[in-house]
């Protein structure tokens, strides 16, 4: 077995995996509240500081975790909901 090949991905998965950043963009767009400005913020690279994204969104430091944490459970569910819809 040759294990020096390059992996290429089949046309397929390649559609599938538009398909699906297509699908989480759009829940984000969905989500409430500054939630899509938090995630968004918290998915650039390199990411920024929790102090940067505090100033940028206009947000005390401290709320960045349990704020990030809400959202992310908030998009599982629109994500699970589109799923099975």
């Amino acid at each position: 077995m040759c294990t020096n090949l390059p992996f290429a991905r089949s046309a397929e998965d390649e559609v599938f995996a538009e398909l699906r950043r297509r699908l989480v963009r759009e829940a984000v767009a969905a989500l409430p509240g500054r939630c899509p400005e938090l995630v968004t913020a918290l998915t650039e690279d390199p990411p920024p500081t929790y102090r940067e994204i505090a100033e940028r969104l206009g947000m005390a430091r401290g709320s960045i975790g349990p704020t990030r944490a809400r959202c992310l459970a908030c998009l599982r569910v629109l994500l699970h909901a589109e799923r099975y819809a």
